[in-house]
């Protein structure tokens, strides 16, 4: 059954239209609760229902009293202007960042900021105490290659900056070291806790960053007046909504196979995770028209597909709809799956539920229509 099934779906499946869903879900800015995000889950519910897949968007509260099961949310975000000039010393002024060319240049759900002036003090790390001694941080900006996190908690909460520049880069050796993509800009959010003193934040490529660290140390090698930038952010943190799509492929049974992909992260990520999202779409609706057709024969499971924000999305579905957990006889979860592999020398991955577990990955399919 599982290579008819197979054949069936090989032939109708169209990589090209998988294609063409991904650049329209690049579109979206799709921070996790934001009016990006929902915009695009509005989209992928219109496509889907253009297939004939019954399909809708839930809307989950957003804000920091609400838990899912374990895990606190935290509140929706929406930005809509954020840039970063280097001001003093004014020869050398210039535009550091700007969120309207890249939508990475500002960590995500960066507090409002208006046009704050500001030293610029430089951290190589700043994820140790140790690290500032000495350091009046007082309404100040940190540079730094850390953990935005961390730097968050000792140089904002405890040391009173004002905000962060950072100009890490995740490194992953023997693949690839900060340097190694020297102009490229890392996604980087905040995740507020109770308590936090909320904040601004840029991010720079290593290069730019480079250079401002070498500025730095030379005005202060020279005992020159310090470096100044000029920060202004225009966003917003609220009690709001987040949203997860659902569609659903009916069976015979009210048992359910899910194939979930995560729909946020910052525009364009084509990769990670509009390439899963995309495929999902392009699966419902090549089992869709496979069985309208004749070709496949109404699955003895129902199908669903959930595009979901990343882990927060999956939380607020499954404790919304604990009573159909014991349904869920199977599921797949796409993640980057549109990566050219011979471009980026790397690897497709399938990752495998653990022997013990009851099916496999390639029987998630073949569950949807085999008898009880």
């Amino acid at each position: 059954m599982f290579k008819d099934i197979q054949k069936a779906i090989t032939e109708e499946y169209s990589g090209i239209r998988a294609k063409g869903y991904v650049a329209d879900i690049i579109r979206y800015h799709r921070i996790q609760a934001s009016p990006g995000f929902r915009a695009a889950a509005e989209h992928c519910r219109q496509v889907l229902q253009g297939f004939g897949v019954s399909a809708e968007v839930l809307a989950f509260p957003a804000n920091e009293a609400t838990s899912y099961w374990s895990r606190p949310m935290f509140q929706e975000w929406a930005a809509t202007e954020a840039t970063l000039h280097l001001i003093e010393p004014e020869d050398q002024a210039r535009k550091l960042a700007d969120f309207a060319e890249v939508k990475c240049s500002l960590i995500q759900r960066s507090a409002p900021a208006q046009n704050i002036e500001a030293q610029v003090v430089l951290l190589e790390d700043g994820e140790e105490e140790g690290d500032y001694k000495g350091l009046d941080l007082t309404d100040k900006i940190v540079l730094t290659k850390g953990d935005p996190d961390r730097v968050h908690a000792l140089a904002v909460n405890r040391h009173g900056a004002a905000g962060i520049i950072f100009d890490g880069m995740r490194e992953i050796p023997p693949v690839r070291q900060r340097i190694d993509m020297p102009d490229a800009v890392e996604y980087r959010g905040f995740w507020w806790q109770p308590g936090d003193r909320k904040c601004f934040g840029f991010v720079l490529s290593p290069r730019k960053g480079e250079n401002l660290r070498k500025l730095i140390k030379s005005r202060q090698r020279e005992n020159k007046p310090p470096v100044k930038v000029r920060a202004q952010v225009v966003s917003r943190l609220y009690d709001g909504q987040m949203e997860v799509v659902s569609a659903l492929i009916p069976g015979d049974t009210d048992e359910r196979v899910i194939v979930v992909a995560h729909l946020c992260h910052p525009q364009p990520s084509a990769n990670d995770n509009a390439s899963g999202a995309a495929a999902a779409l392009e699966l419902a609706r090549t089992l869709q028209r496979l069985i309208a057709g004749g070709k496949l024969p109404r699955p003895k499971r129902a199908i669903q597909v959930l595009l979901v924000p990343e882990m927060m999305g999956t939380y607020a579905y499954l404790a919304a709809h604990e009573d159909e957990i014991d349904r869920m006889v199977a599921g797949v979860n796409l993640d980057m799956v549109g990566q050219n592999q011979d471009v980026c020398h790397s690897v497709f991955i399938v990752e495998r539920t653990p022997e013990a577990m009851p099916r496999s990955q390639e029987g998630v399919f073949t569950a949807a229509y085999q008898a009880v």
